[in-house]
């Protein structure tokens, strides 16, 4: 099952101990208040926002003078400082063009693989009955066989489908997570538009006692989103290790969970009291 969740950045391998513990103090004071923006934290460490922005996100190079004045502004003592600026001058001076790059190859990775028949095609070999054929592929999938060659020979050349032979075909991809942040919006909304699609069809033409298909409106309690996304990913997970759990299968079905608010209540707010993180942080991109 390839899902869309959480997943982890590629940039985190060249993440500095400064720069982590710098991300962690800014996490922390958002679950403290949640609606704590990254304008605040910058005001709090005396540097502009957008500068803020793109050290957080590892687009720009921290030096010995910033750690130094950004650590004692967080309280840290000298030899804690000290130790974070030879971390860093340890660091290879071509980290920063390395996690750009990663960067770029996780993002073109996503936006060529947000058409859904992709991840589609790498269960379907996962099958019991799977036939190795463009055709067939596309008959059950409801594509066109262009589409399909187009598909696998993506897959093959990222090395997410291996061909050990004309008949043998192997999903190299595993039990992969997908986050929407390595997506860009126009990909997002291409899969989403799809999914979509797709959800319209199956309430069309697929029988309910082979689907499950539900919409709720509840008015909530803000406070409580962060423990309902942990009962949304447990849950998921719970079903992926029930589904998972048979080596033979003879069926690809998508799993669709949509959690999100409908007013702009919140927004709103967070408008009134400055601009959110994400927000700050767009700004900081084009600056």
């Amino acid at each position: 099952m390839k899902t869309t969740g959480t997943s982890t950045n590629p940039g985190d391998a060249f993440t500095s101990v400064f720069l982590q513990r710098l991300q962690a103090e800014f996490e922390r004071r958002r679950q403290v208040n949640a609606r704590y923006s990254l304008r605040a934290f910058a005001m709090h460490l005396g540097v502009d926002h957008s500068t803020l922005s793109q050290i957080l996100r590892g687009r720009r190079a921290l030096t010995a003078r910033t750690i130094e004045r950004l650590g004692a502004r967080l309280g840290l003592d000298r030899d804690t400082v000290a130790a974070a600026v030879a971390d860093e001058a340890r660091r290879s001076p071509n980290i920063a063009a390395q996690t750009g790059e990663v960067r770029r190859l996780a993002a073109d990775t996503a936006n060529l693989l947000a058409d859904w028949y992709h991840w589609a095609i790498l269960e379907l070999v996962r099958l019991r009955d799977f036939v190795p054929d463009s055709r067939w592929i596309a008959q059950v999938l409801g594509i066109t066989v262009d589409e399909v060659n187009v598909a696998v020979a993506r897959l093959l050349h990222l090395g997410l489908l291996e061909m050990s032979a004309p008949d043998r075909w192997t999903d190299r991809c595993g039990d992969s997570a997908s986050n929407f942040e390595d997506f860009s919006r126009a990909a997002v909304q291409r899969l989403s538009e799809q999914v979509r699609a797709l959800s319209l069809a199956a309430a069309r033409d697929v029988p309910p006692s082979l689907r499950e298909q539900s919409t709720t409106t509840i008015a909530v309690r803000t406070e409580r989103i962060p423990a309902a996304l942990g009962c949304i990913a447990r849950f998921r997970a719970e079903l992926l290790t029930l589904l998972e759990s048979d080596a033979e299968r003879d069926d690809v079905y998508q799993l669709e969970i949509g959690f999100f608010p409908v007013t702009r209540i919140q927004s709103n707010k967070e408008t009134d009291d400055g601009p959110s993180s994400d927000e700050v942080a767009d700004s900081g991109e084009e600056s």
